[in-house]
């Protein structure tokens, strides 16, 4: 593994940083890992029902929307939380980082980029362009190989210096960024979407309506 670029004195293992004799204190590089692992799956998820309804299975275009705004949804909310919380505290305590975090920041918004690609597409999906499903196959295979990339590369500079912070309101709130449950939410509401869209056009109408 590529050794940090922060000070050793400042990047403590996370299993000798305790909140009180006895406890451990939960590493929030480690957080990033396990969000950047939900998101992956969710877009594994996503891109498995595409091939679906490309290959004629029964993946509704409404739902396959929901399914794909939730998962875009979450994806945005975890990087402008790293853009409005991590990567300023990281700047501020780590300087030599700020080269690495202006990279990830530029990723962000070409990942933003390719969400509002897929928005567009998936405003008309359903319609009598067989084209669109495979546009938004295309696209999320793009934004497959850049999520990877970018994770990867983030997760070898900052995780280390992630795990050094010490802001105690993170743990009391975590910050967008390390959120899965809220994710989780919005990925409940597609699947119902899905579920309650083989049942007839009004649930389904419904549900992706409320995604």
């Amino acid at each position: 593994m590529e050794t940090p670029t922060t000070p050793d004195e400042r990047l403590k293992p996370s299993h000798e940083r305790l909140t009180a004799p006895g406890q451990r204190l939960e590493a929030f590089g480690n957080q990033l890992i396990d969000v950047h692992a939900w998101l992956r799956d969710e877009l594994g998820r996503l891109r498995g029902d595409v091939e679906s309804h490309l290959a004629g299975r029964s993946v509704r275009p409404r739902a396959l929307a929901a399914h794909c705004l939730a998962f875009c949804s979450a994806l945005e909310r975890h990087h402008t939380g790293e853009d409005a919380a991590a990567f300023p505290a990281l700047a501020e305590q780590f300087p030599q980082l700020r080269p690495v975090l202006q990279e990830l920041t530029r990723d962000h918004r070409i990942i933003s980029d390719i969400l509002r690609r897929l928005q567009s597409l998936l405003d008309g999906l359903g319609d009598s362009d067989a084209a669109q499903p495979r546009d938004v196959q295309a696209e999320l295979d793009g934004l497959a190989a850049l999520m990877e990339s970018h994770f990867t590369y983030e997760e070898r500079k900052i995780a280390a210096a992630l795990d050094s912070l010490d802001i105690p309101g993170w743990h009391d709130a975590p910050p967008a960024f390390l959120r899965i449950a809220s994710a989780s939410a919005s990925a409940s509401a597609s699947a119902s979407a899905s579920d309650s869209g083989d049942d007839g056009d009004g649930g389904g109408d419904d549900d992706a309506s409320h995604c």
